[in-house]
């Protein structure tokens, strides 16, 4: 046995430990890339300065966004003007809202309460206004309580995750 030989052994871990990395980071990108399947997605869109919010049923909100807990969303986030970045710093959210492209993110919010919404992106002079208000309400009745309980067991410690698409 000369030196090829353990060279070939050496290489040969090198390339099992980078499919095995490669194939976990593979998984677990293709585990926070999809929304469940019962997520309500709701259309974000920035316009210099204000978020609207477009929910399944056509109804609109400017500025506020009301969420269940325990409810999985599924954010389309646009913008009409310029590039925006749609952040909820509380759960972790960010995603760029670009002009013509729609990116995703999703979300189970996991806390009722109020958080703030921002824009992360310098958008033109009142950037800084451009900002909104998360309303988490908690659950109505015992669909509620199974759409917590169903979450849960769907996305567990998965509270946020974010994919471009």
């Amino acid at each position: 046995m000369g030196h090829a030989t353990i060279e070939w052994v050496y290489v040969g871990v090198v390339i099992a430990i980078l499919v095995y990395v490669g194939a976990d980071a593979w998984n677990i990108e293709r585990l926070l890339e999809h929304a469940p399947e019962d997520a309500e997605t709701i259309k974000v869109t920035g316009a210099q300065w204000v978020w609207t919010f477009e929910y399944e049923d056509g109804t609109r909100e400017i500025g506020k966004l009301h969420l269940v807990k325990g409810q999985p969303y599924r954010f389309e986030i646009t913008s009409v003007d310029v590039i925006h970045s749609f952040n909820i710093p509380d759960f972790a959210i960010m995603m760029d809202a670009v002009p013509g492209r729609i990116n995703t993110i999703w979300l189970v919010p996991d806390q009722s309460g109020e958080y703030l919404i921002q824009c992360r992106e310098y958008c033109g002079l009142s950037h800084y206004q451009m900002r909104g208000t998360l309303i988490v309400e908690e659950p109505s009745g015992e669909e509620g309580e199974a759409n917590i309980t169903s979450a849960a067991v769907e996305a567990p410690s998965k509270g946020a995750t974010a994919v471009a698409s």
